[in-house]
């Protein structure tokens, strides 16, 4: 699967609101992988690990849509994007691939996420009440 380095700054992004904590996979009993009950912590930090729901313009076959897509990122709190706003990452890169029904498929990760200023990440576990 190709990875390609991607400037945070320059692609369009704007977040959906939706995040949620990444959850470690592991094999069962019959080999197939599953999501477990333990937030995945990031390779050498030890950060949990957020995914961050965003929306960008991808174009496919020539023709430009509008697409959702969750960014993992590892962070101490839990990320607070404002709903609809601009959100920028540091360290950011996608991974494609082609599956089976010839459709792209991109798998985002990122090292941080910029939020605007006074906006502060909510403390994990806190809900939006």
């Amino acid at each position: 699967m190709p990875t390609y380095a991607v400037d945070g700054k320059r692609q369009d992004m704007v977040a959906t609101g939706v995040v949620e904590p990444e959850m470690e996979w592991f094999k069962n009993a019959e080999g197939q992988w599953r999501s477990g009950d333990v937030q995945a912590r990031q390779e050498g930090t030890g950060l949990p690990l957020w995914g961050v729901e965003v929306a960008y313009a991808s174009e496919e076959w020539g023709r430009v849509e509008t697409v959702t897509a969750m960014v993992v990122v590892g962070s101490a709190t839990q990320p607070a994007p404002s709903k609809f706003a601009p959100v920028t990452f540091g360290d950011l890169v996608v991974s494609v691939r082609v599956d089976r029904n010839k459709k792209l498929r991109e798998s985002w990760v990122a090292g941080s996420v910029d939020l605007p200023a006074g906006k502060a990440p909510r403390s994990a576990g806190a809900s939006d009440a």
